[in-house]
């Protein structure tokens, strides 16, 4: 079981699937509309939305009650919302956009989503927290945060293939190999 949380426009949930058949992937998104774009991506990898092993909802990923049936997930992979720093190469105006207090909202957001979403995980399950920024604040400075209150969660060590090592996860800066900004990191619950 794989929970996408935060899946929109469905490209990763898709890729998931392609990666393993077998696996049950459930797809959160706040947004209804957006929810509607994972289902078109799905069905162009050859997915169908409506198969059993598939399951979408419109929820917000931090309202457990709205969504969740108390099945423990496996993996989950955790796109948070942050301040798209890290597509400054493609979308320069991101750095117009965004105010400091940007920021302070998005990293409660992000805090909320890691904290309800860890209850959805299994003993020794896999939480990949990821963000497209490259502000320390969302990346490693949230992870630090969230394994300083979370006892039963560690840091599992990614290649180098993932950029940067950050300690606590993995940092690709804008422009590097011709791409953006990207933080990774991959947490695992004691079982």
């Amino acid at each position: 079981r794989v929970l996408d949380a935060c899946a929109a426009p469905g490209g990763k949930s898709a890729h998931l699937l392609e990666r393993d058949p077998s696996l049950r992937l459930t797809a959160l998104d706040v947004d209804a509309a957006r929810l509607q774009r994972v289902r078109a991506t799905l069905a162009r990898a050859g997915f169908d939305a409506d198969d059993e092993r598939v399951r979408l909802h419109a929820a917000d990923a931090a309202e457990l009650d709205a969504w969740w049936d108390g099945a423990a997930f496996d993996a989950v992979l955790l796109d948070a919302p942050c301040s798209a720093t890290g597509i400054v190469r493609r979308q320069p105006d991101v750095v117009l956009h965004r105010r400091e207090s940007d920021i302070a909202a998005l990293t409660v957001v992000q805090a909320r989503l890691l904290d309800a979403l860890w209850r959805t995980l299994a003993p020794g399950g896999v939480l990949v927290y990821a963000t497209c920024s490259i502000l320390k604040a969302e990346n490693e400075d949230q992870v630090r945060a969230f394994l300083a209150r979370t006892a039963d969660a560690r840091v599992e060590v990614l290649g180098p293939d993932f950029g940067h090592d950050c300690e606590v996860g993995r940092q690709r800066l804008p422009g590097e190999d011709g791409g953006d900004g990207f933080f990774y990191a991959r947490l695992r619950r004691a079982g």
